[in-house]
């Protein structure tokens, strides 16, 4: 039997990536610009877009840190900060919650540091490892995964966006393969 390249797999995957409830067209890659993040609102429409309506009911105390904190948001994104300095300023704002602190990194440095979620662990930890995990426990997971990913998409040319829809697909089919076996 032939192994399916990795480029192949993430283009599968891909397909069933689904972002209907918040489109990356109009919440993503509008706002993860240079020019998009300068717009008012961008910072509210990247987390809208991340973690959907329950964030804003859960963490406003965090959503206003983080408005009030923009122009060193933009400073980060300007900077050539190591990941340490950039870790350390993410858990400024959620000394808990990973998947959080890294997005906020993300948004600082959407080119180096790739989405994290459990979705994309998962799938990740099944390429390597062949065995699937619920959550990821702490920041070396995401580490490892940054490292997987950024190699991947140096190699292959394969943008970080699309290596994350591919991944976050096949993590979400191996949580509950019946959405997808339907």
């Amino acid at each position: 039997m032939n192994k399916l390249s990795l480029q192949k797999f993430i283009e599968f995957w891909s397909q069933f990536y689904n972002d209907s409830q918040n489109p990356d067209e109009e919440f993503y890659y509008r706002y993860i610009s240079k020019e998009g993040f300068l717009k008012a609102d961008a910072l509210d429409k990247l987390w809208l877009w991340k973690m959907g309506k329950y964030y804003f009911k859960v963490f406003q105390k965090q959503i206003n840190l983080i408005k009030e904190k923009k122009e060193d948001i933009l400073k980060f994104r300007k900077s050539n900060s190591d990941q340490r300095v950039l870790y350390d300023f993410s858990k400024r704002f959620f000394p808990f919650g990973l998947i959080y602190q890294i997005f906020l990194m993300h948004i600082c440095k959407p080119e180096e540091y790739p989405i994290f979620d459990q979705h994309v662990f998962r799938a990740f930890t099944f390429i390597i490892k062949k065995e699937i995990v619920d959550k990821p426990k702490n920041p070396e997971d995401y580490w490892r995964y940054r490292e997987f990913v950024l190699k991947v998409s140096k190699e292959r040319k394969i943008s970080l966006r699309d290596i994350d829809k591919g991944l976050m697909a096949f993590g979400k089919f191996l949580a509950n393969p019946s959405r997808i076996l339907k």
